[in-house]
């Protein structure tokens, strides 16, 4: 197997998980995280939400980082969590991440990790008067809270945490860009897509658009293109295996461009 140089972006842990199961199989995995998880501005705001917590029908959790971002507080104010309190998660690595942590998950999107998926979960249908609380970023897609309101849910946003652009030297990333050297980028946020671009810079721009960029949805893509990236390819999920599928489906693709 032809071993390619793949330039990963995703903030750990996740990314450190992903570079291990590319160097496994035989590639280069460049770790470039180029989104940062800090505190939300208002800790007090986050800590006021999380007293509510025993008293809502639902969490719904966006990410996995929702999930470490939050749990330790509500554990904290809940050890023993209320039998009527259900959890969702918008796709299986977040499902994991709060079971990992001891709660059960009563629903997940089965295919469309995403907030439209969880929206289309039969449990979301009919939820008026049902207290929802969303558990997410600062800054974050408003779409869950929106729709659950209009479907006349009672909704809070528990905001715990924000991301940054991380502060890093690109020297080495732009020399191996100059050198044609990455032969993909795997992004798993629009965020970070424009994060690289901004790190990057305009005298890594000419380059690193030409670089086939494989992102996790749709949605990512539609927005990546009007940046101007060239070539882009869509996993059908943000885990790890729907990612490694695309690699091993463009892989033969990828070395005849070495």
């Amino acid at each position: 197997m032809n071993s390619l140089c793949i330039l990963v972006t995703r903030p750990d842990p996740g990314g450190e998980e992903l570079c291990e199961q590319l160097q496994a199989q035989g590639d280069v995995a460049l770790h470039f995280p180029t989104i940062v998880f800090v505190p939300p501005d208002d800790e007090a705001a986050f800590a006021e939400s999380v007293s509510l917590v025993g008293d809502q029908d639902w969490l719904l959790f966006v990410s996995p980082q929702a999930v470490r971002a939050s749990v330790p507080a509500i554990r904290r104010a809940w050890p023993v969590m209320p039998e009527s309190v259900r959890f969702a998660a918008i796709g299986a690595g977040t499902a994991k991440a709060l079971e990992e942590a001891g709660y059960n998950v009563a629903v997940t999107p089965d295919t469309e990790w995403s907030a439209e998926g969880l929206l289309d979960s039969p449990a979301f249908q009919e939820i008026e008067g049902q207290r929802v609380a969303v558990v997410r970023g600062e800054g974050g897609r408003e779409i869950l809270e929106t729709i659950l309101a209009e479907r006349d849910a009672e909704v809070v946003s528990m905001i715990a945490y924000q991301r940054a652009k991380p502060k890093v030297d690109i020297k080495p990333y732009l020399i191996l860009l100059k050198d044609d050297k990455i032969d993909l980028i795997v992004c798993t946020s629009f965020e970070g897509v424009v994060n690289l671009q901004e790190l990057i810079g305009e005298a890594g721009w000419p380059m690193l658009k030409t670089v086939p960029l494989l992102v996790v949805s749709d949605r990512i893509k539609a927005l990546a293109r009007e940046l101007g990236f060239q070539t882009i390819w869509v996993a059908s999920n943000a885990s790890h295996a729907a990612i490694l599928k695309v690699i091993a489906l463009k892989r033969k693709e990828l070395c005849q461009t070495k």
